[in-house]
């Protein structure tokens, strides 16, 4: 199935046997707001150790290296499918993006089920506006994904540790928030935004 975001996306990194630190990341969804402060800075620590073994830069190839995908070619049949709240759609994952309670889809991402390294982020018109990099085992989790603009800049970081919680980063890696369900809460607990897609 789908797992999609807008907010950010990309290095993916699972183990088939866990150490007692991984394992506590694993788990940290089931009590992020009862923790207290030094613990929340603890677990942000080791999440960003494991995302961020480099600098993220802007990227100046991504226009080349998806010139085939810069307009998506079947935009009115997949923008009808994702509208249709489709999950799947000619061999590929979809997902739909909505601003707030509108009621037409603004945004629509596609993930080719064959290889799910990327997703392509297409505007209501077919343009090519966003690209994750996804790596590692996906759907298995822990993953991270990056997104990118299509001009190369790079937005965001998720390092996703279930389908309901990831932690959110940007680029430099300072920590934004986790993501529980459909609300991101930042280090106080305060709900600092919510979205329509999870």
């Amino acid at each position: 199935m789908h797992k999609f975001i807008l907010t950010v996306f990309i290095y993916f990194f699972a183990c088939i046997i866990c150490s007692s630190t991984e394992l506590q990341v694993l788990n940290i969804q089931y009590d992020w707001i009862n923790k207290d402060e030094l613990a929340k800075e603890e677990m942000i620590q080791e999440v960003r150790s494991i995302i961020f073994t480099s600098a993220i830069k802007k990227r100046n190839d991504l226009k080349k290296l998806y010139k085939d995908k810069l307009k998506d070619k079947n935009h009115i049949e997949n923008y009808i499918a994702a509208s249709k709240g489709l999950e799947e759609f000619n061999g590929n994952n979809i997902s739909a993006f909505y601003y707030k309670k509108m009621p037409y889809l603004y945004m629509y991402a596609i993930q080719d089920k064959r290889d799910t390294s990327n997703a392509f982020y297409y505007d209501a018109m077919g343009n090519l506006r966003y690209v994750d990099f996804i790596d590692g085992f996906y759907p298995d989790y822990p993953y991270t994904a990056v997104q990118y603009r299509i001009n190369g800049k790079p937005i965001s970081v998720l390092y996703y540790t279930s389908k309901d919680c990831q932690y959110l980063f940007k680029p430099n890696g300072d920590f934004e928030g986790v993501w529980y369900k459909d609300k991101l809460y930042n280090k106080t607990n305060k709900i600092i935004l919510t979205r329509t897609t999870y």
